[in-house]
């Protein structure tokens, strides 16, 4: 069975037009992922035994209707394509009435949290974890290219404080798309968001926003390092 969980959207997890904030929706969407992974016990008894686990790489998201207050929604992931070094999932919300509200679709690579770099899952592991079909949409490239020929709006620098950072003493992935949305206009609308993830920013580390709007439908933020590296890409798209 594919794996689900259920979540009522409540006050702390509405954006200012009382719909539910998209930091609130990555959250539901991580928290249903993560207890996904902890439920398959041969893969889990492996990260486990190897220091080992999954490091996102990218995530694109389609919202169809962001749920208001009360409402039960039911977040639903599986995994439909994985090999040894690493894994690609969907995840989408549902209404009550079992209209999809969000689809989503994600890769992870696994790697040694010891030393950062990817690992390889045994086959007899990965035949444990099972696959299911591919949700039925448009699949973009994983990586995002920073428009050319535009030029950077470049803010300025920004503290990672610790509030943005989680049990993985990095920022949380769904915290750069908070922070990428600080710097769309007022009012800006989009249905489609691409994250793809590059180097894990630290606490006392600075972000460097530089925000590319190549045309009225696409707004990109790359919040770099001091080295102009990528932390993350986002890509809002109407």
């Amino acid at each position: 069975m594919k794996f689900e969980i259920y979540r009522y959207v409540g006050p702390s997890h509405l954006a200012p037009d009382g719909r539910l904030s998209v930091r609130s929706l990555v959250d539901f969407m991580q928290d249903c992922s993560i207890f996904q992974l902890d439920s398959e016990q041969t893969l889990d008894a492996w990260f486990k035994a190897n220091d080992a686990g999954m490091f996102l790489a990218h995530r694109q998201i389609h919202i169809v209707r962001m749920p208001v207050h009360g409402e039960r929604m039911r977040i639903v992931t599986w995994v439909y394509r994985c090999n040894p070094s690493y894994g690609l999932r969907n995840t989408n919300m549902y209404d009550a009435e079992g209209n999809v509200c969000v689809y989503s679709c994600a890769s992870g690579a696994f790697v040694s949290y010891a030393t950062g770099q990817m690992v390889r899952v045994p086959d007899e592991v990965l035949h444990t974890v099972p696959l299911y079909e591919p949700y039925p949409m448009e699949y973009l490239p994983r990586r995002i290219a920073i428009p050319r020929g535009v030029e950077a709006v470049e803010h300025e620098p920004m503290f990672v404080w610790r509030f943005l950072t989680d049990a993985n003493r990095h920022v949380n992935n769904a915290r750069y798309i908070s922070v990428a949305q600080e710097y769309l206009p007022e009012g800006y609308g989009f249905s489609r968001i691409r994250v793809e993830y590059h180097i894990p920013a630290k606490y006392g580390e600075r972000m460097f926003p530089k925000v590319y709007s190549p045309d009225l439908d696409t707004t990109t933020v790359a919040l770099d390092n001091e080295e102009g590296e990528h932390y993350a890409v986002v890509e809002f798209h109407k």
